[in-house]
């Protein structure tokens, strides 16, 4: 099985190129081998490349391709230099983490050097001007005198008219001139006005430009982080298959004091809590930000819905709720965070509701949701399937049915099921203390695996021998095991291995 990867590697201060398509384009994150996990250390400017066995990937870069072949628990880290010839990546350098931030520094260094000189040209143009004013005020003083000599002067003097005509037509001549002249100084100033204005636009555009290069490799970085950090169980996909080997003893308990409910932790964006309580009717969900905050009910937020649900096999997933629609054959979708109706999808084969086939508890658990490292699932039985559970992948971005297998597990006699790597644990009992794992179906391969009692245990109780467990969810960011256990959440942790 042969794949073919194209990565640019940006960590956090220490930037390196992006790299390119053939044509040119915007810098690529495709992530086309499921495979294959790519975590970025971001301290040391490395990528970490872990694949399974039998898959050979071909890392593509502008400047080179290397191929690798997994094996289990092999990876390779890839840094300029080290295990790939030099060619794959630039070497970690000071001014390619700046560079960015040297070109806008210089262009706001060149746009303030023009600025500085048009200002000095500007306070020159100003000195002339008041120069010229000063040159008119003192030629209008001239004039008003001469006209206050014409006025005292006798009609009959025509030597004295004379002169003070004359006199009257320099000062006239002289203004015209400094009119002239302030013309000129007032076209030069609006010259240098515009000179001001492009200097600024330039440095405005310059500016610009590297804002939204900036955006877009802030882009980038958050890609790769999420990538790398933030999604958890899209990374973990990489490192599926592996199985559930023991649910240990012990754990975490949470008081509630309602003896139904669902306890929801969604995985992406990592950690937020939901909760509903009961199991009919349900249009309320209330939003916690921790575990203590859950145990003081002190709710973040509480969202009214626009739509009934029954059951406890709720999750929140991306910020979305999905639960089974009272009384209906449909799940429905909600956008908690824009408190919005996504839409609902009808469940095929007369799936059951209301009770119709539950799990042991009854109360009306006919649809289960789960979550795990590939993503979003939904378990039920159809009258087509006579009961038994049918397992249906879901496509949380559409909300549309990718895939569905069709068990021979008689639903009603299931305690409560989960999800780890596509893989469905059955619990043997919803009320025994202790139980096990009775039934494993492995929707990779369609195999099938009955255990025994003391193969897989689960003890169903941490702190009592008392047990109705209405509840049961895996979480893949933290791999524990949640539970409503009549009244408390209990939290437990899990032993899992690679196969």
């Amino acid at each position: 099985m042969e794949n073919h990867v194209f990565i640019t590697v940006i960590t956090l201060g220490l930037l390196t190129s992006p790299t390119y398509a053939a044509d040119g384009g915007f810098p690529s994150f495709k992530m086309s081998n499921d495979d294959c996990t790519y975590e970025l250390n971001v301290k040391n400017n490395l990528i970490n490349v872990s694949c399974g066995r039998n898959v050979t990937v071909r890392i593509h870069d502008k400047n080179g391709v290397i191929s690798m072949t997994g094996r289990k628990s092999d990876s390779l880290w890839f840094q300029n230099g080290a295990r790939t010839g030099g060619g794959l990546f630039r070497p970690n350098k000071t001014s390619a983490s700046f560079g960015v931030n040297n070109r806008a520094s210089s262009k706001l260094k060149d746009s303030t050097t023009i600025l500085k000189r048009m200002k000095k040209k500007l306070a020159i143009r100003q000195r002339s001007l008041n120069n010229i004013t000063t040159d008119l005020k003192n030629g209008d003083i001239e004039v008003q005198n001469d006209l206050s000599r014409l006025r005292d002067l006798q009609a009959g003097n025509a030597l004295a008219l004379e002169n003070v005509a004359a006199t009257l037509t320099n000062q006239y001549r002289f203004l015209s001139m400094a009119m002239l002249a302030q013309n000129a100084e007032m076209k030069l100033l609006i010259t240098a006005m515009s000179s001001l204005i492009v200097a600024t636009q330039k440095s405005v555009r310059g500016s610009l430009a590297v804002n939204d290069q900036l955006q877009e490799e802030i882009v980038l970085l958050n890609t790769a982080l999420q990538r790398a950090n933030i999604s958890k169980p899209d990374k973990k996909k990489d490192f599926c298959p592996r199985h559930l080997a023991a649910i240990l003893p012990g754990g975490e308990e949470l008081p509630v004091g309602i003896a139904q409910g669902a306890f929801m932790k969604d995985p992406i964006p990592g950690g937020q809590i939901w909760v509903t309580y009961g199991y009919s009717d349900l249009n309320e969900i209330a939003e916690f930000d921790s575990h203590q905050s859950f145990t003081f009910d002190t709710a973040t937020k509480k969202h009214t819905l626009p739509f009934f649900c029954e059951g406890t096999g709720h999750v929140v997933f991306k910020n979305c709720l999905y639960c089974h629609k009272v009384m209906t054959n449909k799940i429905v979708k909600f956008n908690l965070m824009e408190g919005r109706w996504v839409g609902e999808l009808p469940l095929p084969g007369g799936v059951g509701s209301h009770n119709t086939f539950p799990y042991e508890s009854g109360i009306f658990t006919d649809v289960d949701f789960a979550v795990d490292e590939l993503g979003l699932w939904v378990i039920y039985a159809t009258q087509t399937s006579r009961g038994h559970i049918v397992i249906s992948k879901i496509d949380d971005l559409n909300f549309l049915i990718l895939q569905s297998w069709t068990t021979d597990i008689a639903k009603m006699d299931v305690g409560n099921a989960f999800m780890i790597c596509g893989v469905l644990y059955c619990v043997d009992s919803y009320k025994k203390v202790p139980t096990f794992i009775r039934f494993i179906y492995d929707t990779n391969n369609g195999g099938k695996r009955v255990l025994a009692a003391g193969v897989l245990p689960f003890k169903n109780s941490i702190s009592t021998n008392y047990a109705q467990n209405y509840m049961l969810d895996y979480n893949p960011l933290d791999e524990k095991l949640y539970a409503w256990n009549h009244g408390r959440i209990e939290i437990y942790s899990l032993s899992l291995e690679a196969d």
